[in-house]
């Protein structure tokens, strides 16, 4: 019984103690100068955002909302893209590394904006008219029983059952095709026939080579191509460009300014996400802004209060009383739970030089300000 009552009163100091860290933000929020409505950002063009609903899945939709938008940057024209497409083909990826590894690869639902790039790569992209990745039908996505069965199935291979990798990959497609269907192999789009590879050459068509990621960490050398020191790297991708973290800042903001968008890694796990849900601040009782540097980034990066949560796409750029705000498009369901409309959130530059991990653009956003920055 002294048990019960422990956790009963454990559980009512952490509520009083989160209602208290609610106020204190409102309180900061409201204090300071901020957008307040979408309308009031030059947005690039964007496809309406979507619910990731009951996934890990962010990384796909950031990742190919950001690719959306390129096709129209670049071909004035974008389609929807089948967000579980990429998440089919990643786990085929990483069961066939785990069973190959014998259980010692990391294995999870996760990924990086390489999980998309990647599987576009080798297996190609298909319209989301032609894979809803729903096997349910009902209109949504939920992945609880899909990982469990796969988890299920990574304990199977760690025990050495089955022993053949190629069985394990079976199985594996077997759960996949349960869950998310069947991916086309061939399909028609706008009246002509396409596989995945001739739809991304001839439709998607991006020079996805000319694609960039650019982190900040002290870690590593600066103006170098680095390692992404996260769990969810799981290839040990290290083509990130390591920038400066105010030059990091300027690679962003001068990116939007001048017509490119990014997608953006972030840790999600500060009161300003999970409480306002409407606007990613640092409140000055955690730290002051002019507090908010390299040292204190790579700190927070070092003890595991930064890791990499969430991705979005950042959509608009603006300066409100001299601080930079952005737009981001959100597939979180934190970004349909306020009263703006459904999807969006604002991001001030604090929360990005403390709790954006990396960005992904493309190559020509960094020759506008090359001069800016020193590479």
């Amino acid at each position: 019984m002294k048990k019960y009552v422990f956790f009963f009163f454990l559980l009512v100091a952490y509520s009083i103690n989160a209602q208290s860290i609610k106020e204190s933000l409102d309180d900061y929020i409201n204090s300071i100068d901020k957008p307040k409505t979408v309308s009031e950002f030059e947005t690039a063009f964007h496809l309406s955002p979507v619910n990731q609903d009951t996934t890990s899945s962010c990384w796909s939709f950031a990742t190919l909302s950001f690719i959306e938008t390129e096709m129209d940057r670049l071909h004035g024209k974008s389609v929807k893209l089948a967000m579980m497409f990429p998440v089919y083909y990643g786990f085929i990826e990483k069961i066939k590394l785990f069973a190959s590894t014998k259980g010692k690869s990391r294995f999870s639902p996760g990924d990086l904006f390489t999980g998309v790039l990647d599987v576009i790569n080798k297996y190609g992209i298909v319209p989301l008219s032609a894979y809803g990745g729903d096997a349910r039908g009902c209109g949504t996505f939920n992945h609880s029983e899909l990982y469990e069965e796969l988890y299920s199935l990574t304990k199977k291979i760690k025990s050495n059952d089955p022993q053949d990798s190629d069985k394990a990959v079976d199985e594996a497609i077997a759960i996949l095709n349960k869950h998310l269907g069947v991916p086309p192999s061939e399909f028609e789009f706008e009246g002509k026939q396409y596989t995945p590879i001739t739809f991304r050459d001839e439709v998607v068509n991006l020079p996805l080579n000319d694609y960039v990621m650019v982190t900040s960490f002290s870690y590593a050398p600066f103006y170098k191509k680095i390692k992404l020191n996260v769990p969810d790297n799981w290839r040990d991708n290290s083509n990130y460009l390591n920038l400066p973290l105010n030059e990091f800042l300027i690679c962003l903001s001068s990116a939007i300014d001048n017509g490119f968008t990014a997608a953006i890694d972030a840790d999600i796990s500060e009161p300003a996400y999970n409480l306002n849900k409407k606007y990613l601040v640092i409140p000055p009782f955690d730290i002051e802004y002019k507090s908010i540097n390299q040292v204190s980034r790579q700190f927070r990066f070092d003890n595991g209060s930064t890791t990499d949560d969430h991705l979005m796409h950042i959509i608009g750029h603006k300066k409100i009383a001299g601080n930079d705000w952005f737009l981001l498009k959100d597939s979180w369901r934190n970004a349909y739970e306020t009263d703006l409309p459904n999807g969006y959130i604002f991001m001030n530059a604090d929360y990005f030089n403390l709790k954006v991990l990396a960005i992904i653009l493309h190559n020509d956003a960094l020759k506008e300000i090359e001069e800016k920055i020193k590479i």
